[in-house]
């Protein structure tokens, strides 16, 4: 009687995975109640999510893109966001992840084939220029005119990184909705911080200015100033009035929302913030519908501004008559000196300098000047400028001078050449609304360093952004018409 045999199985190797991830698990868990113990809360919150964010970024790269905006526009409070010294400034949590996010982009499209400077267009050119002028002025400054902070002056052209980003990670019409979707949602949240931290006395966004508006006349009132995120609210505010305009929102929520835009635009306080954007509504109105546009524009912002002084004097009266003689007294500015008289004396000093050395300027992190600004010294005064404009010349040449100029005809040649692609489904309203909103910043770089400031070049750079994706898939759809067109 044959016996049946045994089958016998080849010995196995332990299996050491199991192992490893129950080890994993209790690190993690011993580490996330170390840190709780020694951390505040969100920091814990921030803890769990950053990571979840990085990895849902590597197939969805447009959720890091917002995130990196809430980070930067400050939605998450500066004080909740981690920093490293770098360069003798402070290497923040948003500079970070934008490089990881360029390095991500540009990986996929490597492997997608898709020719990445295509995506951006002309604007490469303007982007080229300046990192040459950069990496210039470093070098000049490693070996020529050394100092401690040029690679903190240089850390701010990073946001730079937004334009190639936002071209390549909005990759489909409906992600092109939600990009343009969250910009607006990211301007009203701006709007609600800087009017609550104005209106009760709050410190929200730490990294911006919260302060009494003078300490004399006006100090019973507090201005509230977002930086470049303010040039986000004005975006949002031209393109929700001609969005009214084509009957394309409705005005139940669309007046609301704009009444808080607009006093998040009022309580900065800054004359030259409210001048460039009456500048931008003006061109914005012009393009999208000629003489008569600008007529039914300037009637609909008077009455939306007065709307929003007669809620605001029920509310906190002292801060709508702060806003009426602030707007009133731009002649009386002119004429006393004040912010106006020291802003020319730091031209002076900058002109000075640069015919020292035409050629190279003081370099990047390079010290230029030792007058005191009209609210007394500050750590970086030496190096600060307010002129935008005057930041190139100074710091890298001559030959630096024409930056924001190329940039200025990047941008008009990137909405023309969306504007004849899509003849036949035109979005006048967004291409007026994008045109507006970059005038404001370049009107009011001539008295704010946006060109040279992490949150004035990211909100052009998210304008870029626009743009391009406004060239690449045309008018802005509703999700039912989309589907139904294919799109």
């Amino acid at each position: 009687m044959n016996m049946p045999r045994l089958a016998l199985r080849p010995p196995q190797r332990p299996d050491f995975s199991a192992v490893a991830l129950v080890l994993g698990a209790m690190f993690m868990a011993v580490l996330a109640g170390l840190v709780t113990s020694y951390l505040p809360w969100l920091f814990t919150l921030l803890l769990v999510l950053l990571p979840l964010v990085l990895v849902a970024s590597i197939s969805r790269p447009m959720v890091g893109l917002v995130v990196v905006l809430m980070f930067i526009f400050e939605v998450v409070p500066s004080a909740f966001q981690p920093r490293l010294p770098f360069g003798g400034g402070r290497l923040q949590a948003y500079d970070v992840l934008l490089l990881y996010l360029a390095g991500l982009v540009l990986l996929r499209a490597w492997m997608t084939r898709t020719p990445p400077l295509l995506s951006m267009g002309p604007v490469r050119w303007p982007l080229y220029y300046l990192l040459v002028c950069v990496a210039v002025s470093l070098v000049y400054v490693r070996y020529f005119a050394p100092n401690t902070l040029s690679l903190g002056e240089a850390r701010v052209f990073v946001a730079w990184l937004l334009v190639p980003i936002m071209a390549l990670a909005v990759d489909t019409p409906a992600r092109y909705r939600w990009m343009l979707r969250s910009v607006l949602a990211i301007a009203l949240v701006i709007a609600l911080y800087v009017s609550s931290q104005s209106l009760f006395d709050l410190r929200i966004m730490t990294g911006a200015r919260v302060e009494l508006l003078d300490k004399d006349l006006n100090s019973d009132v507090v201005r509230s100033i977002a930086g470049g995120g303010i040039y986000v609210v004005i975006f949002a505010i031209f393109l929700l009035i001609n969005r009214m305009l084509e009957r394309k929102f409705g005005w139940w929520w669309a007046v609301p929302a704009a009444l808080l835009l607009v006093f998040g635009v009022a309580v900065q306080f800054g004359r030259g913030v409210w001048l460039s954007a009456l500048a931008g509504l003006l061109v914005s109105a012009a393009l999208f519908r000629g003489y008569a546009g600008v007529l039914r524009v300037l009637l609909l912002g008077s009455f939306t501004v007065a709307l929003m002084l007669s809620a605001a004097a029920v509310f906190k009266p002292r801060l709508a008559e702060a806003v009426v003689e602030r707007a009133l007294g731009i002649g009386y500015e002119l004429q006393s000196g004040g912010s106006y008289g020291w802003r020319r004396m730091e031209n002076q000093a900058a002109l000075n300098r640069i015919e020292r050395n035409p050629l190279l300027g003081v370099g990047l992190g390079g010290q230029y000047k030792q007058t005191a600004s009209s609210e007394g010294h500050f750590g970086i005064e030496g190096t600060y400028i307010h002129n935008g404009y005057m930041f190139f010349p100074l710091k890298m040449g001559l030959a630096a001078s024409f930056i924001p100029l190329a940039f200025i005809i990047a941008f008009v040649v990137v909405l023309r050449q969306g504007v004849q692609q899509h003849r036949d489904d035109p979005d006048a309203g967004l291409v007026a609304a994008l045109a507006g909103a970059f005038t404001v910043p370049c009107v009011a770089s001539y008295t704010q360093p946006e060109w040279a400031d992490p949150r004035g070049i990211s909100a052009i750079a998210i304008l870029f952004g626009l743009a391009l994706l406004f060239r690449r898939f045309g008018a802005v759809q509703p999700a039912a018409r989309a589907r139904s067109t294919g799109r």
